[in-house]
């Protein structure tokens, strides 16, 4: 999950002082500002219908090879305008892609009862990559002070992604056997945290003595 929306993050972060160090004019980035969030949302959509037609790994294929694309191309596209509105706006896309066709994803592999449980888990990690983001990103520029070192090794990221991909199987239920048998231990394990709790809490027995004198 980390990995999925690192390069996202990180061109959504430094998108527009990237742009504005290659000239980039102040009108093009207020068009990007407006248009993000919008192709951000409105794409989910797209996304969706594609994922009940071609399934995820197909989708994600398709997202990868946008981002490895994006990558070796950014830093270059930024000295023509629409080039560069266009990837950023398609760098939007990705993201809302990612979010689009996970939660389904989830669901199949784990089942509905447990699917959403385990998104959420996983879902921490998406918080994760966008802290990482701009961290990596200050990192590598006072290293190299070079935003193509950035991009790069943002697109060597998608590649593993990609090899990842190649071996993940969304039908497997193996997966979703040991995960569902390790939340029942988990479960179990906070029922009985809770219980010893409620059996070492004092207000508890005042409380059942008063209802015996009560009554």
């Amino acid at each position: 999950m980390f990995n999925l929306l690192v390069i996202d993050f990180l061109i959504s972060n430094c998108y527009r002082d990237f742009g504005s160090r290659r000239g980039t004019k102040p009108g093009n980035m207020y068009i990007i500002g407006v248009m993000f969030g919008v192709i951000n949302g409105g794409s989910r959509f797209l996304w969706g219908w594609l994922m009940d037609k071609f399934g995820f790994k197909i989708l994600m294929f398709i997202i990868t090879g946008i981002e490895i694309i994006i990558s070796c191309t950014f830093y270059y596209c930024a000295k023509i305008a629409p080039l560069y509105i266009i990837s950023v706006l398609l760098v939007s896309a990705c993201i809302g892609g990612h979010f689009a066709i996970l939660s389904p994803v989830f669901n199949k592999i784990f089942g509905l009862e447990r699917g959403p449980e385990m998104y959420g888990v996983t879902g921490n990690f998406i918080g994760i990559a966008s802290i990482c983001g701009p961290i990596f990103t200050n990192f590598i520029l006072n290293e190299t002070k070079d935003f193509l070192v950035v991009f790069l090794v943002g697109g060597g990221l998608c590649i593993l992604k990609l090899i990842i991909l190649i071996f993940f199987d969304e039908n497997d239920k193996y997966i979703y056997e040991n995960v569902d048998s390790l939340l029942d231990d988990n479960n179990n394990e906070n029922k009985i945290i809770k219980k010893e709790k409620e059996d070492e809490d004092p207000t508890k027995n005042i409380n059942e003595g008063e209802g015996i004198i009560n009554g």
